[in-house]
C-alpha cells in the first residue's frame, strides 16, 4: 500500500509531503520538509525504514546544505550512526522523533496499541533541525480516544492533544502542525 501525506505549519510557514509505504516485511516513509529556525530557512530529506512492527531500524536525513545524519537501529533499542559507531546513550530506545515533523509521532501510537485510558512514557531518540544533534528525550503518549492521544514532552512541560486518523497519522497538532485535507486512498 502507497499513500501520500501533506502537512503545513500550524501558521502556514513550512510544509512537509510525506510519501508512506507499507508491505509485509516493512514500512518505508520519504519525505521532504521546508521550514525556517530561527530566522533561517532550511530543506530536509528524510527517509525512514521500519520494520512491519513500527520499529525504527534505518534513517537518512540530509539539508540541502549538504550536512547529514544516517542512524541504523536493531529494532530493541541498540543504536549506531555511521558517523561514530555504537550510540550507547540511546540504548533502549525503540522510537525516533524527527523534530520538524508530525509522522514520527505515528510510530509510538502504532507500536504501543494503547487502549483508552492507558498511557505510556518512554525514552526516544530525538534529531533535531536544523542542528542534526541526536539526543534522548523522554516522552508521555496517552490514548483519550479511538482518534485523540495527548503528547507530552516529559523534560520539556510541553503537552499537545493529538487527532490522528485511521492509521494513526496525525490530522492536527495544534499549534504546530496540520494536515492538508485532500483524498487519500486508505490502508
Amino acid at each position: 500500500m502507497q499513500r501520500e501525506v501533506a502537512w503545513t505549519g500550524w501558521d502556514h510557514q513550512g510544509c512537509e509531503r510525506l510519501e508512506l509505504t507499507i508491505a509485509h516485511d516493512g514500512i518505508t516513509a520519504e519525505s521532504r520538509v521546508e521550514g525556517c529556525h530561527d530566522g533561517q530557512g532550511y530543506q530536509l530529506s528524510y527517509q525512514l525504514v521500519l520494520d512491519p512492527a513500527w520499529r525504527m531500524r534505518q534513517l537518512s536525513a540530509r539539508l540541502d546544505d549538504g550536512r547529514s545524519c544516517q542512524l541504523s537501529s536493531d529494532g530493541q533499542g541498540r543504536w549506531w550512526c555511521q558517523k561514530q559507531g555504537p550510540l550507547t546513550a540511546l540504548s533502549g530506545c525503540i522510537d525516533i522523533d524527527i523534530a520538524v515533523t508530525p509522522f514520527t509521532n505515528t510510530l509510538p501510537i502504532r507500536r504501543l496499541g494503547l487502549e483508552p485510558g492507558e498511557s505510556t512514557a518512554l525514552s526516544v531518540v530525538l534529531l533535531s533541525v536544523p542542528s542534526l544533534d541526536i539526543g534522548l528525550m523522554r516522552q508521555r503518549y496517552t490514548r483519550l480516544s479511538s482518534h485523540g492521544w495527548r503528547y507530552e514532552g516529559l523534560g520539556s512541560g510541553f503537552t499537545a492533544t493529538l487527532e490522528v486518523d485511521d492509521q494513526g497519522l496525525v490530522l492536527d497538532y495544534p499549534d504546530t502542525f496540520r494536515r492538508q485535507r485532500r483524498a487519500d486512498p486508505a490502508f
